[in-house]
């Protein structure tokens, strides 16, 4: 009776202080504790279909890297957070230095993605042997560890030189002078705003989050699979993820609901690209332990004719065709462009929004705006492009 007691007082007391927390006229607008409290469950969750995600279906094995060092992110974003908390009583997306450098890391999963799955196209394309990081685990984990080492340095200068909480990330140094900006405008962001170094790590994730989609289109062409396409729907949610925190950073924060949104996006979206994983190895051949004793299970093959697809046009469609649009630079000029690309959009996002009112007013229904619009048109797209290969797209 103790024990039943102690339980219902524990959830009454949590429920209480939800409860309090949420605004009586509008329960999207809630405290960032509440907000966290919220994604907790949902991150946590979303770690198993993940390293389902992650079944082996033939993906080339640099891939397999790129996709598996995301939960090296997620292991060594908790500390960052924890630190935020402790050392400064915020979130770990109010404390730049931490925030940047914790980020970085899932820029690292997107880039070593990129990278391998660049190269076994291009090896596909032109006829040649298959590259090392398509069959062998170890070039891309070793660029794993060098770009990972450069990451935890980024944290370990400033953690010995004593940071205060909005210590900027890599000291800021694509910044414009202080107070420069705001002599021009009249305006001065927040002191939680992201500097450019750190909206540089948030854009070129979105990015190349989209051109790891639009290679897995690819290659459900190069390999005669179309269940590969089915991938780049099940990653659709996990890209609104990344969408939904960059808006949370637009409004400097200002909108804690986005936080379990991102959070449930992602549980979603790891669901999904699992699902898809599964369909995919299924078709490979592969089959569950509990349908191996079953004689009369057979995997039907594709025939060329079933995978035979309309010629796509080679116009750009949006991000996810940067791969093809520079398909004839080398790995370190295609990195090179990609990242003057993100630069100039992070100037764009974090100099032109002080130039406005919204991002200062914060409102739940501008983010959620903000979030839905492009996920929608990027999965209309995807839909178009699915039914008629000749669509070009809008951006």
């Amino acid at each position: 009776a103790t024990t039943t007691t102690t339980l219902v007082e524990a959830t009454t007391s949590i429920t209480s202080s939800l409860s309090l927390s949420l605004s009586p006229n509008n329960p999207l607008i809630m405290t960032r504790e509440t907000s966290e409290a919220l994604a907790g469950p949902f991150f946590g969750a979303s770690l198993f279909p993940y390293l389902a995600f992650l079944l082996e279906n033939q993906t080339p094995k640099g891939v397999t890297v790129g996709f598996a060092t995301c939960l090296l992110f997620v292991f060594l974003s908790i500390p960052a957070a924890i630190a935020a908390q402790v050392l400064y009583g915020v979130s770990l997306a109010d404390s730049d230095w931490l925030h940047g450098s914790a980020e970085s890391l899932l820029t690292v999963t997107n880039l070593v993605t990129v990278i391998a799955f660049r190269q076994a196209l291009d090896a596909k394309d032109k006829n040649l042997p298959e590259p090392q990081s398509s069959l062998e685990y170890k070039p891309m984990i070793d660029l794993v560890v060098v770009l990972t080492v450069l990451a935890g340095v980024t944290a370990f200068v400033p953690a010995i030189m004593g940071p205060e909480v909005h210590t900027p990330y890599l000291n800021g140094f694509l910044d414009l002078p202080q107070g420069f900006w705001e002599s021009l405008t009249g305006r001065q962001e927040p002191e939680n705003a992201l500097t450019v170094p750190c909206w540089i790590i948030h854009i070129s994730s979105l990015v190349e989050f989209l051109v790891a989609m639009g290679f897995a289109w690819r290659w459900a062409d190069v390999v005669d699979n179309p269940k590969w396409k089915g991938l780049t729907w099940g990653l659709l949610p996990l890209h609104s993820s990344g969408i939904t925190a960059c808006t949370y950073h637009v409004f400097y924060n200002g909108i804690p609901v986005l936080v379990p949104l991102q959070a449930f996006l992602t549980c979603v979206g790891n669901c999904t690209a699992a699902w898809a994983s599964y369909r995919i190895a299924v078709s490979n051949g592969w089959k569950a332990p509990w349908m191996k004793g079953n004689d009369n299970d057979t995997v039907t093959s594709l025939t060329p004719s079933e995978t035979t697809q309309q010629e796509e046009s080679q116009s750009l469609i949006g991000f996810e065709d940067l791969g093809d649009a520079l398909a004839n630079d080398n790995d370190y000029t295609f990195l090179l462009k990609l990242f003057l690309g993100c630069t100039l959009a992070s100037y764009t996002v974090k100099y032109g929004e002080v130039l406005f009112d919204f991002p200062f007013e914060p409102s739940v229904e501008l983010g959620f705006l903000v979030v839905f619009v492009p996920s929608a048109l990027n999965a209309f797209k995807w839909y178009k492009r699915s039914q008629d290969p000749t669509f070009e797209g809008w951006f």
